[in-house]
């Protein structure tokens, strides 16, 4: 039996980690939550996700500065990052893809379309 992929959604509303940790587990994706990048780091440490959802405006350590450290660290680099955001100018996107992202998500989204573009992520 296959293991389920493992999902790290980081975001700062309460709302937003709810709604998009039930809409993963419900695909049978296995989630973990954290309100901020220092605690995203903590459990990267403690164990690395599939696929790490990763909201750009938070307090403290923002999505960028949280997506510098993933990729600087030996562990973490591989990990898979998509960044998850209000804010999706253009200029976000391509600085996200240049940071090392793999995606762009724009909040709010369509449920098929974020079932979508994890799946397609992680194969």
């Amino acid at each position: 039996m296959n293991q389920p992929r493992h999902v790290l959604i980081v975001d700062d509303q309460a709302d937003i980690r709810d709604l998009t940790r039930t809409l993963l587990e419900a695909e049978g994706y296995g989630v973990r939550v954290a309100d901020c990048g220092e605690r995203a780091l903590d459990l990267l440490a403690e164990r690395l996700a599939d696929l790490v959802l990763l909201d750009i405006n938070m307090p403290g350590m923002d999505g960028w500065q949280t997506l510098r450290m993933i990729r600087a660290d030996d562990d973490m680099s591989a990990v898979k990052v998509v960044m998850f955001s209000v804010k999706g100018e253009m200029l976000d996107k391509v600085q996200g893809l240049q940071e090392g992202a793999l995606d762009f998500i724009t909040k709010p989204f369509a449920v098929d379309e974020l079932i979508d573009r994890v799946t397609r992520v992680l194969e």
